[in-house]
């Protein structure tokens, strides 16, 4: 390799933002908050705690009676790096008249896996993200594992859930994510 093109990988691997050199994933999947707590959730610049906030989502609304029982804000999943998670196209859905009424929220950034929810439309769960690497968890249909610790990881449509116990805590890569928490997703697909 030339001392030119050693200096122009060096240049352009300083120019990467941050995530890229922390080697995060790209992902194609959503989901919502579950956090409850009155603050809500931080959103980051970074994938870390230290960083300062750009944003909050709001709590999740428990909802009494009618069509839907509870939502929090809904998002895309963009990124992921370290257990955390660039969100985008963030919107609070609001119940008015047992109807709801999806309002924008400007935020763009990182909040940490044990935020993240999401509905499985899915069998099994695999050691990788691969559908012929061995199954370490089986589900029943339309899949709500309220017992999962936190969202770990994500890569394109595959989703890493760590679940169990914080003293024993197992991970299994899924994929047939449903991110509307009212019904079910049609056309997605996991593995049966």
């Amino acid at each position: 390799m030339t001392r030119s093109l050693a200096a122009i990988l060096l240049l352009a691997i300083g120019t990467m933002p941050d995530s890229a050199q922390a080697g995060s994933n790209a992902c194609t999947i959503g989901g919502w908050s579950i956090v409850t707590e009155a603050g809500g959730v931080p959103v980051r610049p970074g994938p870390s705690p230290e960083a300062p906030g750009v944003g909050r989502l709001p709590p999740a609304v428990v909802y009494e009676g009618g069509l839907y029982s509870g939502r929090g804000p809904e998002f895309a999943i963009v990124e992921a790096a370290g257990g955390w998670f660039r969100i985008d196209n963030v919107y609070v859905p609001t119940v008015k008249d047992d109807d709801v009424e999806d309002v924008p929220l400007a935020v763009t950034g990182w909040i940490p896996g044990r935020a993240i929810y999401f509905q499985l439309q899915t069998a099994k769960g695999f050691s990788r993200s691969d559908p012929a690497s061995e199954v370490v968890y089986r589900f029943g249909e339309l899949t709500h594992p309220r017992d999962w610790l936190a969202v770990a990881d994500c890569r394109g449509e595959w989703a890493e859930i760590a679940y169990g116990t914080p003293q024993e805590e197992k991970r299994m890569w899924v994929r047939g994510i449903c991110a509307a928490p009212e019904t079910s997703c049609d056309g997605v697909k996991g593995d049966w």
